[in-house]
């Protein structure tokens, strides 16, 4: 990941402001995603190239909205070519979304925009075109969401995914088996069907999903022996999960002396490494 002032920019045209953009910062905003946008509002006789080579500058990614307004601006045709130089290696920074435009009318403005890939926002909640923004600009923070999820530490409720899921490729079969191991442990403290379990791994890129499976792995396995050895009760089993999964996203399970011998044992248990074979 580059290191920027701005983890994402987003360009569009003025007209989309009040019914869109502000909306869709404002998720990204809350959802832990430095955002640069008001220095991108474009109107006419404004470099479309130069606006996001700025962007581009103080920015790991851009997020270009794509609309008729947008799209009726009178840009010249080098400027459309810009957008290929942008990028270099095959690195993509600049991330398309489609509100109120189907692919024809985007082959007419670029088809190098037209085969790439785009997420359509148009009848869409904001908040879906940021979690997708943050799928790809923050991969990390969005694995950690459905933990956030399980903590109930969300302030963007995870629900307004189910519709329209953006996921990858299916799970491998190894996967999937970690994956049930995952939720047969968990069941009772976080009861979820089969398909919303998948469907939760399958929404990270895949290059993240080993990892965010062992992340929950680790959680499960610490889950099971302490919750065993000290034969809690459901109330402080479901408090060991939640002191689990806030571990996971920033907060250490507390172990200083003035604490119940199962949360020391919990922190102990969880940041120990396995013998070798």
């Amino acid at each position: 990941m580059l290191s920027a002032r701005y983890d994402l920019f987003i360009s569009h045209a003025s007209e989309d402001k009040e019914e869109f953009v502000r909306p869709l910062a404002t998720s990204l905003m809350q959802l832990g995603v430095k955002t640069w946008y008001d220095e991108h509002s474009l109107t006419i006789g404004d470099s479309l190239s130069a606006s996001i080579d700025k962007g581009l500058q103080e920015s790991n990614y851009g997020l270009i909205v794509l609309s008729p307004s947008f799209l009726s601006k009178p840009w010249p045709e080098y400027e459309f070519r810009s957008l290929i130089t942008l990028e270099t290696g095959d690195r993509k920074r600049i991330l398309p979304v489609w509100y109120h435009v189907n692919r024809k009318e985007i082959m007419r403005f670029s088809p190098h925009l037209a085969d790439r890939y785009a997420f359509d926002a148009t009848g869409k909640d904001p908040l879906l075109a940021a979690l997708e923004a943050l799928r790809v600009a923050k991969p990390e923070a969005y694995a950690e969401l459905y933990r956030r999820h399980a903590a109930e530490k969300l302030s963007v409720p995870l629900g307004k995914l189910a519709p329209n899921p953006m996921l990858g490729p299916p799970m491998t079969q190894p996967q999937l088996r970690r994956i049930r191991f995952i939720r047969e442990a968990l069941m009772e403290v976080f009861p979820q069907g089969w398909n919303e379990t998948v469907t939760s791994f399958r929404r990270d890129l895949p290059q993240y999903r080993d990892g965010e499976i062992e992340v929950w792995e680790c959680v499960a396995g610490t889950y099971l022996r302490v919750s065993r050895k000290f034969t809690l009760d459901r109330k402080r089993r479901r408090a060991l999960f939640r002191l689990l999964i806030d571990d996971t996203i920033g907060t250490p399970i507390p172990d200083d002396p003035g604490q119940p011998a199962w949360v020391r044992a919990a922190a102990a248990e969880f940041r120990s490494e396995l013998p070798d074979e």
